[in-house]
Order: C-alpha cells, then structure tokens, then sequence
C-alpha cells in the first residue's frame, strides 16, 4: 500500500515537515526527561539526542478517533496533530519517539525488529512485552505516581492508568525482580543484556510469558467484551504466577547465607506490593499472598536449618579445639627429658 493511501486510511493528513529547531526542541526535552528519570541513560545523552534528530516529523491533521502522536514504521516518520505543543513532554510523544530509536531494519529496509519484538513472515512475537515496556518508561519520565485501578475486574497498581496498564503493571513486576537498568538499555539503546537476564531468569517459561504477554496485548487493543473478561483475568493471575514462582522457586535453590534469605524475603514483600488480584464469583483473588504465605514459611526452615548447621560447626570446632589442646598436653607430659 502507498503511503499516501495508507495515511488517508488512518485519517493522518499531513501538513508540513519540522524545522530543526522544531526536532531539537523535541529531542533535547524527550532526552532530559528520559535521563532524568534513568541515570544509566546519562552517558548517552548526546547519542540519543543525535538519534531522535535524526527522526521524520511532521505535523498533520490526525483524526480525533486517533492518538494525537503516531510513528508509523511503513515510512518511519513520526506524526504530530497540529494542535500538539512539542514543548511539552507527554507519555504519548516518549512512546512514539522510542519506537522510532528501536526500528531495527534489514536489507532493503525490510522491518526486523521493534526493540523486544520480533518480526518474520507469518507473525509478530513480543509485541506485548515491548509496548508494556516502553509504556512503563514513558510513564516512569513523567515521574507518574502509582495508581490503584480496577480494569476488567483485575485490581492493580501501576503507573500508567489510561494506556497499557495491565501490561504496565506486570513489566513492573518482572522490574522488581530482576531490575531496571537493562530494560532500560534494552528499550531505548537497543542493547541485548535484558533479553539475556529475562531467559536466564525465566528459562523455559520464558516464551510461555512472552506469549501471555501477547495475548494481553491482543485483548487490550479491541474492545473487550463481556464474555472475554474472564478470559483476561485468568491470562493476567497466570502471567503473575508464573513471574512469581519462576524466580522465587530458582532463587530459593541458590540460597547459601542469612543475608540471601533476608534479601529474598524483603524482595519477595516489595513484589506483593504490586502483584493484583480478579474478580471471582464476588471474591477478589490474589494467587502471590498464597504463595508468600507458603514461600516465607520455607524461608524460616532454611534459616533454622543455617542456625544449626552454624551451631554444629561452631561445636565441631571447639570441641576439636579442646582435643588438640589435649594431645599437645599428653605429648608434653610423655616428652622425654634429654
């Protein structure tokens, strides 16, 4: 399809190019935001504001059904509405410039990948995963506060309320387990340390959540009907679960000190925090208080266990103390006299 002919179908019609003033403007107050928010970003502060000049925009007139700010990979320039004031750093303008920074092409400019989402002949995979990733940092350089909400019958925290927010709510949930700065460089500097960390975390139920994620995504972006709501909410408790009992479960293997098992439990009570909970048959269900309840429990055994292993050893050595003192004193007793 032409571009013209597809910008008509989405009701994008544009009016004029940016200046560079205009690119600058946007890209001096999309970086600062971003950095501000993620110091690991402060390094690459002149790479990435080079890289968003380097951006297509334009302004058009976008119909009022549409988001006022769109990249659109087919050409890969970035629309603005006419009424957007590029001095003021919105979550959709982050967004949209990101998913400019991450297209990844092939030969003959041929779309391969969108940060974490693959491209191939027959299908998209990780597009879930990758927009629930580039919508938490866009919210998080807005320094949006933590909301509870109630979506589709799912009770949930996160900082991005209006756009993505059951996505949202689990990239921050895989956040507070395995951390933020790889994300980070993953979304916005296209590096690979994140895909790694996540598949050396999750293993083989790696490509089982990426998949939820997906299905998530296909949910959220249609308007979900009645009998499909309880669909969502059995996706979203088994993303959870398998979030939570992946990494807890495998660290629990690697547990060796009391500081490891202080360490995962307080880890373990931060990630409840943001874990949410269906609507079932009246009663709200949250699968990680079970679990937290069963998994502490375990904790106390292993620190029981270090105490008396800690103990025993602590005889063992004190009571091998006191006989080699003995020995060295029969050996002075029995030494002979020369």
């Amino acid at each position: 399809m032409k571009i013209e002919k597809k910008l008509k179908k989405l009701g994008i019609k544009e009016i004029r190019n940016f200046t560079m003033e205009e690119k600058q403007i946007v890209a001096y107050n999309v970086t600062d935001s971003l950095i501000m928010a993620f110091p690991i970003l402060q390094d690459k502060r002149q790479e990435i504001i080079k890289k968003i000049q380097s951006a297509n925009m334009s302004f058009a007139k976008i119909e009022y059904n549409l988001p006022k700010i769109n990249y659109l990979y087919n050409n890969q320039k970035i629309y603005f509405d006419e009424k957007v004031n590029i001095n003021i750093v919105t979550a959709s303008m982050i967004h949209e410039i990101i998913h400019f920074m991450q297209d990844i092409r092939k030969k003959k400019n041929k779309l391969d990948r969108i940060g974490l989402c693959n491209f191939n002949e027959l299908s998209l995979h990780g597009l879930g995963i990758n927009e629930g990733a580039v919508q938490y940092i866009s919210a998080k350089a807005l320094s949006n506060s933590v909301q509870r909400i109630n979506k589709n019958e799912i009770i949930l925290k996160t900082i991005s309320p209006d756009y993505y927010p059951i996505l949202t709510n689990l990239i921050e949930q895989i956040v507070i387990l395995i951390g933020e700065d790889d994300l980070v460089k993953s979304i916005i500097l296209n590096e690979e340390e994140f895909v790694d960390l996540f598949f050396n975390t999750y293993e083989e139920n790696s490509k089982i959540i990426i998949n939820f994620f997906d299905e998530i995504i296909n949910y959220e972006n249609h308007s979900i009907k009645e009998n499909q709501i309880d669909k969502i909410k059995n996706i979203y408790i088994q993303t959870q679960d398998l979030i939570m009992r992946t990494f807890f479960d495998k660290q629990f293997k690697l547990l060796e000190t009391e500081d490891d098992i202080h360490n995962l439990s307080n880890k373990l009570e931060k990630y409840v925090e943001m874990t949410g909970e269906v609507k079932i048959n009246n009663y709200y269900y949250n699968n990680s208080k079970n679990y937290k309840s069963h998994f502490m429990n375990k904790l106390d055994q292993k620190l029981i266990k270090l105490h008396e292993n800690r103990n025993k050893m602590a005889l063992t050595i004190v009571y091998s103390s006191k006989i080699n003192k003995l020995l060295n004193r029969i050996k002075t007793i029995f030494k002979p006299n020369i």
